[in-house]
């Protein structure tokens, strides 16, 4: 029996929908790890080379997982007003909407996203090295909507046995 992690059990998706891109090449979700340290940040071991990956994500995983925080920033935000940031105008546009109205809107669900991103990642997807061949993802620079789905894209690394596990980096 494959593992799953606890969100891709709760929120299975058919393989007509299920979407995973790495160098333009589809692969599995098991092939696909997220770099947990250093996330976004180059890196330095020499010649390693990076490709784009693409995702689709359950939309309602994304609006559970952002569920459980989203008390937390709403108040945050409430209490301590950040004018000059996209996602404050956004959410105070929206009246302080419910995550699943606020990802139907076209101006604050992709802030949205670019904000939880990487724990969306972290939750779907195990951390550490892939099993086999694979890649670890370590930017997202475009998140939006793929209809009621979430759609995420950055660079990712192939597997490298030079690169250390423990610090993900020499």
């Amino acid at each position: 029996m494959v593992y799953q992690n606890e969100w891709r059990r709760r929120f299975p998706i058919p393989p007509h929908r299920a979407s995973c891109l790495a160098g333009g090449r589809p692969v599995s979700v098991d092939a696909l790890r997220v770099r947990t340290m250093n996330f976004n940040q180059p890196w330095r071991t020499p010649g390693i080379t990076e490709v784009r990956y693409e995702v689709i994500l359950p939309g309602q995983y994304a609006v559970a997982l952002l569920e459980r925080d989203w008390p937390g920033l709403v108040s945050d935000y409430q209490r301590f007003p950040a004018p000059d940031d996209p996602l404050d105008q956004a959410l105070r546009a929206l009246e302080w909407p419910e995550p699943a109205r606020a990802l139907v809107d076209p101006v604050a669900a992709p802030r949205i996203l670019a904000f939880f991103a990487h724990e969306l990642l972290l939750r779907w997807f195990d951390d550490g090295l892939p099993a086999g061949p694979g890649f670890v993802l370590n930017s997202v620079e475009e998140t939006g909507m793929a209809g009621t789905d979430v759609y995420l894209a950055g660079h990712a690394r192939p597997h490298d046995p030079r690169v250390s596990y423990v610090y993900q980096d020499v």
